[in-house]
């Protein structure tokens, strides 16, 4: 399939993007997804198993239990694409990652964690309120972690950052996001059968959670992918001139 004239974003080239973007650093990479999605989802899960089988759905300590569950997913997401928008931005400008840091400094991880918090809370209650607002919310607010990490951007500057940009193009971006999420389910789905068939709860446990760090990183870079190719295609931003990033 052909790329789109420059001016229009392709989803075709966001994901041909991704793809090269996945085949760089690969071991880090995996390393990082372990660290912000694995290993919390490993945690979350045996933490589940703590709770009574019996236990009502609806108690508060379930509901309580459910919302954190889903803030801690959003939090190590949210890092998990701040690592990968940093060290794509440097790698395409031939630059290093410092070692003493993957974002930055204090009041760069704050205003992660601030992000994140806003970001997450917003979708939650979206998704609460029969899942369209939630949805919205999720494709208008598709790109603001790497807009923050890329051109340092204040919490509210980054949300109205990546409204501005998703703004023409979200049913596309809808499509793809399905689309992954489809062959992520289906991924999820085909190890956990395999896996359960083996009868061993705690490998099955270890392993979905790797499963999990992998469909993270994937989500992470593709995310990280799409801002790019939106700012390239509507502002033709190259590369490597990409505005510098939390040195």
């Amino acid at each position: 399939m052909a790329d789109a004239a420059p001016g229009r974003f392709n989803t075709g080239r966001a994901v041909r993007r991704a793809l090269a973007m996945l085949k760089r650093n690969i071991v880090a990479n995996l390393a990082w997804a372990v660290v912000f999605t694995g290993l919390p989802d490993l945690a979350m899960a045996y933490a589940n198993q703590g709770f009574s089988e019996d236990a009502p759905f609806g108690s508060l300590a379930r509901w309580g239990f459910l919302v954190g569950t889903m803030l801690a997913s959003m939090f190590g997401m949210t890092a998990l694409q701040a690592v990968i928008a940093r060290r794509t931005a440097l790698d395409d400008s031939n630059r290093r990652a410092s070692s003493r840091s993957v974002f930055g400094g204090l009041s760069d991880y704050l205003a992660l964690a601030t992000l994140g918090l806003v970001t997450g809370l917003g979708i939650v209650a979206g998704y609460a309120l029969l899942a369209i607002p939630g949805i919205i919310l999720s494709l208008a607010w598709f790109v603001v972690v790497p807009a923050m990490v890329t051109e340092r951007l204040g919490v509210m500057e980054s949300i109205r950052r990546s409204n501005a940009l998703t703004r023409e193009v979200r049913g596309e971006i809808f499509g793809l996001w399905v689309g992954v999420g489809i062959l992520s389910f289906l991924a999820a789905w085909v190890g956990g059968l395999a896996i359960d068939a083996l009868g061993i709860p705690a490998l099955s446990l270890v392993v979905s959670s790797a499963i999990q760090a992998v469909i993270g990183l994937v989500d992470a870079i593709l995310v990280v992918a799409v801002y790019q190719d939106l700012r390239e295609s509507q502002e033709g931003s190259p590369a490597d001139r990409l505005v510098e990033v939390f040195a």
